[in-house]
């Protein structure tokens, strides 16, 4: 068929060579009967070379289908596949998950004519590699966007066929789209009944139970890619038959597919075979490590976790349904579902909570102002956050946080969150899916017992080991590791300030420059001497900032003058109106980048929060105490009003005190002062 082409060459498109072939012009030679051409006498060529089709000639005769690839339309590469059926190379790959960011390949199958050949993650890749490089047509299902960009990822520099044919977009122009199981049904492909039903999600599935010494699990799950194969192969000869009736190909000029009778078998083999070129397939035992990629053993060796609670919650929509909670203290893991956000709270605190980490959307798209659809703002900002979008790039499905069904979720994680928040009590938003993936521990999806064995094998102990526990509180388990990493600097923040942070495991994240950071935090009641402390740390090299700054700057905005009265009814207001967290973000700007830094002033239990949300175990909370006397003192000799003692924003400086790291007495002398934060500098070091 391909010396009936002539859309290869320039200026020539679909519609003319269909006038072409009316009028009789159906070949190449035709053409050139048609339309002699004068040879010339001043051109130093042969009268063949002076041809109009000379170079497809040449490209034809010597093979070279890049040729005519970079002429032709993708749509119209069937053509090449016909005329040189004997370089058609059918290939189908099986991955551990759908992330090429996270996931790896677990087998490749291939099939040329009737041979049918398989590389196994862990072997030998030459063989694949010879098959591509060999080829220069490859056919696959989804490759462009699926496939090929595995194998680009996972092989050395492998060599790409020229002409590929993508199934998913060819099949679409004949009117089949969806899945290639889905198709195969409505044409009439049948797979051999015992892995009829059998589906794509699978083969992670089947790949772990190898892993583990499962070989019959090899075995299926090369009989499912070769029954793939097999499948592209009759949907090309199918789609290529529409296409004829599709575009009008005269009769004359077709030529029949025949790339399903060209059916492969599958050669097993008892034992490896020597032979490089030999198809058998030989199952061989997996040596690769069936070990999480990185264990909670590591993870306290960066940053002891053996003292350190997370609180792992797998939130549900409504307080009438149970939801899975975790308390992971150290590597005991204990889990339990229950309902209401009061009874979260009260477990949390009894068990000392590090961290909470939650499987919820914790914040909505910016822009919008509420989480339902008659949110006017719904049509411009949409139901979409930016890690959400993040994760879909990457590759792991995660829901939108303002579809319908999330709507109700989201609306109780966020108020959850502000709950813990205020009570001084450190939110991280995680997803068990993406954590999973990324350390390599299979989803419950796989099955609820290899979830269980690869928290165990990250190091966990608890009464998930034994006891029938749900899938929630799994899931609550693998939050609460998210909190471990989150604390060790090991995580990726997706997302932006405005939406907040969807935390994940990072295995390459430079915890190191994480940890080495300082941030401390100043409270303490009026006149106890933060503004003391904040300078002497400042001429000790620290970087200061306080909260007051913000306000400052919107009080000399307005023409106010920023006096302590004006400051603390300025702060009140903004608490009351744009929330604490709104403020403490503000004054985290003007500290942005630095990593060793003082912030003077902090006042509510939301403080805390954010600062140990942003810096994890980096934050150090110093809190100064001096008698209300020698404070009255403080404050008269700087004429400012004793009132300022009895503001509503002083209010949680008692609760705050009980927080702190460290406090400070500053009843004494100003050396007795500067002493203390000598010794605690030196603590540091």
């Amino acid at each position: 068929m391909l010396k009936s082409t002539f859309q290869h060459l320039q200026g020539i498109g679909k519609k003319t060579e269909r006038e072409l072939w009316s009028k009789g012009l159906r070949t190449w030679d035709d053409y050139e009967k048609a339309h002699p051409r004068q040879y010339s006498l001043f051109k130093d060529c042969s009268p063949e070379e002076d041809s109009f089709l000379y170079q497809s000639r040449l490209a034809y005769e010597s093979g070279n289908l890049q040729y005519f690839s970079e002429g032709l339309s993708t749509s119209e590469y069937y053509r090449l596949a016909l005329e040189f059926p004997n370089e058609v190379l059918f290939l189908d790959i099986e991955t551990t998950g759908l992330s090429l960011y996270y996931d790896i390949i677990s087998m490749v199958g291939w099939s040329s004519g009737k041979k049918f050949g398989v590389y196994i993650n862990g072997q030998d890749s030459s063989q694949l590699e010879s098959a591509l490089k060999n080829t220069k047509i490859i056919v696959t299902f989804n490759g462009i966007m699926f496939d090929l960009k595995f194998i680009e990822k996972y092989l050395n520099n492998p060599v790409i066929p020229p002409v590929h044919i993508d199934l998913r977009f060819f099949a679409k122009r004949v009117g089949l789209s969806g899945g290639q199981k889905a198709i195969e049904k409505k044409i009439g492909f049948q797979r051999k009944s015992d892995i009829e039903d059998m589906l794509g999600e699978a083969a992670p599935i089947l790949w772990h139970k190898y892993r583990r010494g499962d070989m019959a699990a090899m075995k299926r799950l090369i009989e499912y890619n070769h029954a793939d194969i097999e499948g592209m192969k009759f949907i090309l000869d199918h789609c290529i038959e529409k296409y004829f009736e599709m575009d009008q190909i005269p009769k004359g000029i077709r030529k029949k597919p025949t790339f399903s009778k060209q059916k492969s078998i599958i050669q097993w083999a008892k034992r490896k075979t020597v032979s490089a070129k030999s198809q058998k397939i030989y199952i061989p035992k997996y040596l690769g490590s069936t070990k999480p990629l990185i264990t909670y053993k590591e993870l306290n060796c960066i940053q002891p976790l053996d003292d350190f609670c997370a609180i792992g919650i797998d939130l549900v929509s409504s307080e009438d349904r149970e939801t899975g909670f975790c308390v992971l203290k150290g590597n005991q893991a204990v889990t339990r579902r229950i309902k209401t956000d009061e009874e979260i709270i009260k477990l949390s605190i009894e068990n000392n909570a590090g961290i909470i980490s939650i499987d919820s959307p914790l914040s909505i798209p910016k822009g919008r102002t509420s989480f339902f659809d008659d949110d006017p703002m719904r049509d411009e900002y949409g139901i979409t956050r930016e890690c959400e979008r993040i994760l879909k790039r990457r590759g792991i499905s995660s829901y939108p946080c303002l579809i319908p069904s999330m709507q109700k979720l989201t609306r109780r994680g966020m108020v959850l969150a502000q709950k813990f928040r205020a009570l001084g009590i450190p939110v991280i938003e995680s997803y068990p899916g993406a954590a999973q993936d990324i350390l390599s521990i299979p989803r419950k999806q796989a099955g609820l017992e290899y979830l269980v064995e690869g928290l165990k094998e990250f190091g966990l102990k608890g009464n998930f080991t034994d006891e029938n526990i749900s899938h929630d509180e799994l899931d609550a388990v693998t939050s609460a590791i998210v909190g471990h990493f989150f604390w060790v600097g090991m995580y990726e923040g997706l997302g932006n300030p405005e939406e907040e942070y969807l935390i994940i495991p990072d295995l390459g994240a430079d915890y190191k420059t994480r940890l080495s950071r300082v941030a401390i935090g100043l409270s303490g009641e009026i006149a106890s001497g933060k503004t003391v402390v904040a300078n002497y740390l400042k001429n000790h090299g620290y970087v200061g900032t306080r909260y007051s700054q913000v306000l400052e700057k919107l009080l000399l905005y307005n023409d106010e003058t920023p006096s302590r009265t004006n400051l603390q009814k300025l702060g009140w207001k903004m608490n009351q109106e744009k929330g604490q967290r709104w403020l403490g973000k503000k004054t985290l700007e003007l500290i942005d980048g630095q990593t060793k830094f003082v912030i003077d002033g902090m006042r509510f239990l939301e403080d805390r929060a954010l600062m140990i949300e942003t810096y994890g175990p980096s934050f150090i909370h110093i809190h100064l105490k001096s008698s209300k006397e020698n404070r009255e003192k403080r404050v008269r000799s700087q004429n400012s009003d004793p009132q300022v003692f009895n503001h509503r924003v002083e209010g949680e400086i008692k609760l705050v005190e009980k927080m702190a790291h460290y406090v400070i007495n500053n009843d004494k002398t100003l050396n007795e002062l500067y002493g203390a934060l000598n010794a605690f500098l030196g603590e540091l070091i």
